[in-house]
């Protein structure tokens, strides 16, 4: 019979290839399906890896942190690594006492003096047991692990949250050691489905309303038509690599992959919950329908015939499998959430909305408007994060409501004295512009495809397309 610490060599030695192939790519089986998929796509998120770090790689599940994993491990060997010090562990269902046996696994490829390993860890945060504890312990007390370069990626933001905290002095000197992963952003989504696309270079969040603004949306004014197409395209589809891969196809959504993205929801971020499927479905497609407009946990409850603290603890799944994320209402004189105040509660992509008319088509499908209003905020979001933002911080983006209460539904520090409405009409954008008008930020009202920024002194209206483009990643 095999020990654990045999099967732990044999595990090690199956899952890193590259120790007896150069060839590995060519069979690797994640890296084959991109290759196969026709999607020529390789996210930034660990790029610029500085040896002797601790990185953290968060994101929600099936959004590709084992590929972009893989990719990187490739590029290191291209450029030069010692193949033989690279480790990948796919740690799904270990234990917490195999990461601390991990280096002196017998089966690990000798060394030379003074060389370093690289260790990727893939799904640390579904490891059982207290797995921090023991990385920390081997930071601390194996000199080599604690010099080595280490990559732990999760898809739980409670337990991830921990690393900073409990592992200060222990993860570098790089200060971008907490990385994450999303969807794929509209301008990327353009850029791999759309052959003939423009090449507008990105704008700050702070210059929606400025000179470089006006010059960008005229030099988009030629692709209005391939971006508003796109768009509508990436309203349905959303970001995930699977769907994207079936956009470019000319594919309809995969059901097989809708259903994926269920069980990543029922299995897995609702896997402490005791609500049947059923439930599970109804409570979800309640939050769906309830999307753009303040939560109230009463209103969930009582509908559905839970306890607001099922409802509440639910919400907190989705939040900490990367799934939805909140927009509070801002305090009235200071960039901070307004205590007591309703959120409003979104996800992350397109798709994951969709979810369940997709899977079964007598639930109503997510209006387009509140669509398009959400992809915004994610694509802020998005950018925020790309600037050195968190994705679990809800102190950079925030809903405004007017003493009338009526509601602007983004404003930050970051847009510079604007504030973006989702309104995605076609003929009544002037009167729907009346709200920010009358407010202290300067609009830009994200319409579907009418572009009107002729009065410096009014809200803009410019197409969600075009906007989005400009200012996702």
């Amino acid at each position: 019979m095999t020990t654990r610490i045999g099967q732990l060599t044999q595990e090690l030695a199956r899952t890193n290839a590259w120790w007896r192939s150069e060839s590995w790519t060519a069979r690797d089986r994640d890296l084959v399906r991109v290759t196969s998929s026709g999607l020529s796509y390789e996210p930034p998120a660990l790029h610029d890896l500085r040896p002797g770090n601790l990185y953290v790689l968060r994101g929600p599940r099936r959004v590709g942190k084992t590929v972009a994993v893989k990719q990187t491990i490739a590029h290191l060997i291209d450029a030069g690594t010692n193949a033989r010090t690279i480790v990948y562990v796919a740690a799904d269902g270990w234990d917490a006492n195999d990461i601390r046996k991990l280096p002196q696994t017998p089966g690990l490829p000798r060394l030379a003096d003074g060389a370093r390993r690289w260790w990727f860890i893939d799904e640390i945060s579904s490891v059982k047991g207290d797995w921090l504890a023991q990385i920390k312990w081997l930071r601390d007390h194996d000199q080599e692990f604690g010099e080595d370069t280490v990559v732990l990626t999760g898809s739980d933001a409670a337990s991830l949250g921990r690393v900073a905290g409990e592992l200060p002095g222990r993860r570098g000197q790089n200060v971008n050691v907490a990385r994450t992963l999303l969807p794929i952003g509209f301008r990327t989504f353009v850029e791999l489905t759309e052959a003939n696309r423009p090449s507008t270079p990105a704008l700050p969040l702070s210059q929606l309303r400025t000179r470089a603004a006006r010059e960008a949306l005229d030099d988009l004014i030629p692709w209005l038509d391939v971006l508003v197409r796109s768009w509508e395209t990436y309203l349905q589809f959303g970001g995930f690599p699977t769907a994207v891969a079936a956009a470019k196809a000319g594919d309809p959504v995969p059901v097989g992959f809708a259903n994926d993205l269920f069980d990543v929801i029922f299995r897995d971020a609702f896997s402490a919950s005791s609500l049947s499927e059923t439930r599970t479905g109804a409570l979800y497609a309640r939050v769906m329908e309830g999307m753009g407009s303040p939560f109230s946990l009463r209103s969930v409850a009582a509908d559905l015939d839970l306890s607001n603290h099922t409802v509440e603890r639910h919400i907190g799944y989705l939040r900490d499998s990367f799934l939805s994320w909140s927009c509070p209402q801002r305090q009235e004189k200071t960039w901070l959430a307004l205590d007591g105040g309703q959120a409003k509660i979104y996800v992350a992509d397109a798709l994951l909305a969709r979810l369940m008319h997709i899977r079964n088509e007598h639930y109503a499908d997510v209006d387009p408007t509140v669509l398009a209003e959400m992809q915004l905020g994610v694509a802020i979001r998005r950018r925020q994060i790309a600037n050195g933002g968190s994705w679990g911080s809800e102190d950079r983006l925030f809903y405004w409501r007017t003493p009338a209460r009526k509601e602007i539904d983004f404003i930050s520090e970051d847009l510079n004295g604007v504030a973006i409405e989702g309104k995605y009409t076609e003929d009544r954008w002037r009167s729907e512009a009346a709200t920010v008008n009358a407010s202290e930020w300067l609009g830009l009202l994200a319409t579907r495809n009418v572009l009107d920024i002729s009065e410096p002194d009014k809200a803009w209206a410019v197409p969600a397309a075009l906007l989005a483009f400009l200012i996702d990643t």
